[in-house]
């Protein structure tokens, strides 16, 4: 198979405005822009990226997904000066330095290094042209047939200055399937929490195989207008039941706690694995976000793992979310992840 033309150069158009742009003084900027993570639901990867930069719609082309990311030259801020590609799609028969020979174009190759992505061998090239005006980076992985890319192009000057932020893009770049995810094994090895790799361990309670309760916190997702970031939380909440809770009884039980701040959205059982699903609408005198909740009994103990996310931010990671619920249900020996 082929990789589309179109993967072989980055397009110019943006149409979505993810900031403002922070100042440049010469290659320096002026504030380094803080990240936002940024979740691809057609790619399923994460990668942090500069706020501030503008976002193509994402696009299909022979089976391959991709999306563009632009940033502004640090020499003439009116003017695109760097531009990041994500890409996934079905693995080409020639190789992977086959499909980097498309990407390079008419720079020079000034280095090539092993990459692994996830555990699977991949290699990373650094391109120069001859003037040394302009560089790229590119990262390409076969993972498992699938065939996924990072490459970055641009001015050398921007490139040197958004330096920071590229490396973190690269050592973050992130599969965000079950398959891959990390693992928390809870004190006694009997609970098995799969989580992304860029939401970190908070805090965590046990008490000796009666109960346990553990918080996670996604990198930042946004920004608000004041420089706030905005970030996803998820609670892990675990307790000892009688023989006779059903996870009807169990939902039941909980629901009546609610307050009169809660608004339901929506509810769906997970007959597959014997769960139930609530989507709540939540107004508090701070803020409101949507909290997605999951419901499940299962060996004498009740699980409720509780997503909390501003609305907003919320819909943007939806399929993410899904993509977390479905990995409780999952079995942790098949995780390619290492325990945290």
């Amino acid at each position: 198979m082929r990789v589309p033309r179109s993967l072989r150069s980055i397009g110019a158009s943006a149409v979505v405005v993810l900031a403002a742009v922070a100042g440049f003084i010469g290659c320096e900027l002026r504030t380094p822009p803080a990240l936002i993570t940024v979740y691809n639901p057609s790619l399923r990867v994460s990668f942090p990226l500069p706020q501030g930069w503008t976002a193509d719609e994402a696009r299909q082309q022979s089976g391959f997904h991709m999306q563009t990311f632009t940033g502004r030259s640090v020499d003439v801020p009116d003017r695109p000066g760097i531009r990041v590609q994500i890409l996934a799609g079905p693995m080409p028969s020639d190789g992977l330095d086959e499909v980097a020979g498309r990407f390079r174009g008419e720079l020079a190759v000034e280095r090539e290094d092993p990459f692994s992505l996830e555990g699977h061998p991949g290699k990373q090239w650094l391109y120069e042209s001859e003037d040394g005006e302009e560089s790229s980076r590119l990262m390409l992985s076969d993972v498992d047939g699938m065939l996924y890319g990072l490459f970055v192009r641009g001015e050398a000057r921007t490139l040197e200055a958004y330096g920071d932020a590229i490396e973190r893009m690269f050592d973050e770049f992130a599969l965000e399937q079950g398959a891959f995810f990390p693992v928390y094994e809870a004190p006694g090895g009997e609970i098995h929490i799969k989580h992304p790799r860029s939401w970190n361990r908070t805090h965590a309670a046990a008490q000796g195989g009666e109960s346990l309760f553990v918080g996670f916190r996604s990198t930042p997702l946004a920004v608000e207008s004041e420089g706030t970031t905005v970030h996803a939380t998820l609670e892990v909440t675990v307790n000892k039941v009688g023989p006779e809770a059903t996870v009807e009884s169990f939902y039941a039980q909980r629901t009546e706690l609610l307050g009169d701040n809660y608004r339901l959205v929506r509810h769906e059982p997970i007959d597959e694995v014997g769960a139930i699903s609530t989507l709540y609408y939540v107004e508090t005198q701070h803020a409101d976000y949507l909290e997605r909740t999951v419901y499940f009994v299962q060996d004498g103990k009740s699980f409720i793992y509780k997503f909390n996310a501003r609305n907003r931010v919320y819909y943007a990671i939806e399929p993410w979310i899904d993509e977390i619920v479905q990995s409780f249900f999952l079995d942790s020996e098949v995780s390619h992840g290492d325990a945290d």
